[in-house]
């Protein structure tokens, strides 16, 4: 208890005195213990869990309880290839969607599914944890951020008519609807059914997240660099238009199309994972030791640049910088402000393209200030600088068919003199 009140008063130290004091938090606690012995029925109930002996026969032992038989705990759902999958939206009604394949973005839920009416568009269907759990585990809390908090944050960005092709899109969101008769006794209740109730989230597009393709292909290109960073500023743009901050920008939560619209194929790149994202002052980003800003770690919260210094990370990570494992919040800012110090960002992007080390300068300028980014000005410069290497990627195409015909001519007038 000792250790655990000196890392309380330490945290206190660091981020400040917590929102609720601890008497509140061991009041809430008391009632919370309180419900669950009346709801499992330990004392009351002769087939409880665990036998309850009175005074003289208590041996003081510490017994662990076993709660997969808890039929109020709802199992975590595991849908396969093929399987039918009924939501039902309060917008749209039933919807029906069939899973194609598991995705494995380390939470377990997530998965590539077609409506039913229209099978050439894929889909992500994120599955949230069943509302009957009566103790939250931390991956259901993932799973809580995952569905309802980010269909809170898309809806928002929906209702205020903020759409991107850099935006994840929301298709439906829902709870299942599941086989059989179901005995809820009302619209928003449940009945006993393991699916009844489980919140589910739809959205668009389907990609392939930058952490797989680095791992497969290696280091980002000049290009790819620039234009991963045009796009992912160009996300952040469109979600600051509704005061929303990502929060969570890290190489898993950004996601690569190829858009086939056009004479030729390009890539987007699309920032998803909304559900971290900050509303209010009030709402606490995800901490991440490679890709926090350095404000974030420092105090906890976000301020106006955070976004962007992520995304500065993210591009040097990218573009082949070396990005060590950390181990605590220290080690992690004493390498942020070694980097910033030697310029070390800047020197690896400097190599790479001279506007990315511009963009990094003036990240550095701003970085944990209370200063608002100029969105416009560097999306302005990133997308000449795109158009400029696609200009270029067609002027090296024509050339080589231009090659490819002077040779086959010379050919064909060669064969014809013999």
């Amino acid at each position: 208890m000792q250790i655990l009140l000196a890392m309380f008063y330490s945290i206190v130290q660091w981020n400040g005195p917590p929102r609720k004091s601890m008497a509140s938090l061991a009041a809430n606690h008391s009632l919370r213990l309180q419900k669950r012995r009346t709801e499992t029925r330990l004392v009351e109930n002769e087939n409880s869990l665990v036998p309850y002996e009175h005074g003289s026969n208590y041996d003081g032992e510490i017994v662990e309880l076993e709660y997969e038989n808890n039929h109020r705990k709802g199992p975590r759902l595991n849908f396969t290839q093929g399987e039918i999958v009924l939501l039902e939206d309060q917008n749209q009604g039933l919807k029906s969607y069939q899973i194609q394949e598991f995705l494995d973005d380390g939470n377990g839920s997530s998965y590539i599914a077609v409506a039913a009416e229209r099978h050439s568009e894929l889909l992500t269907l994120y599955v949230g944890s069943h509302p009957s759990r009566l103790e939250p585990s931390w991956e259901d809390m993932n799973l809580w951020y995952q569905v309802q908090r980010q269909t809170k944050v898309l809806n928002i960005l929906k209702e205020q008519g903020i759409s991107s092709k850099h935006l994840p899109e929301i298709i439906a969101s829902g709870r299942i609807v599941h086989s059989g008769p179901c005995e809820k006794q009302s619209p928003k209740g449940r009945c006993d059914h393991p699916c009844c109730g489980t919140p589910i989230l739809v959205t668009c597009p389907v990609g392939e997240p930058l952490s797989s393709i680095i791992a497969h292909d290696g280091p980002f290109s000049a290009e790819e660099a620039t234009r991963c960073c045009r796009d992912c500023l160009a996300a952040l743009r469109s979600a600051k238009m509704a005061n929303i901050l990502h929060g969570d920008i890290r190489p898993e939560n950004i996601m690569r199309i190829t858009d086939k619209q056009g004479p030729t194929a390009n890539n987007i790149f699309v920032l998803v994972s909304w559900g971290h994202a900050v509303l209010e002052d009030r709402d606490s980003p995800v901490l991440n030791l490679q890709f926090s800003s350095a404000y974030a770690l420092q105090h906890g919260k976000l301020c106006p640049s955070s976004d962007v210094e992520s995304l500065v990370y993210l591009i040097y990570f990218l573009c082949g910088g070396s990005m060590q494992q950390q181990d605590s919040i220290e080690s992690a800012l004493k390498w942020r402000q070694r980097c910033w110090a030697k310029r070390v960002i800047q020197q690896q992007l400097g190599e790479v393209s001279p506007l990315l080390k511009a963009f990094v300068d003036y990240v550095d300028s701003i970085c944990g200030t209370p200063y608002a980014v100029d969105y416009d000005i560097w999306l302005k410069r990133l997308n000449r600088a795109v158009e400029g290497f696609g200009e270029r990627r067609k002027t090296i195409e024509e050339g080589l068919r231009l090659k490819d015909v002077i040779e086959s001519s010379g050919t064909s007038v060669g064969g014809n003199s013999s």
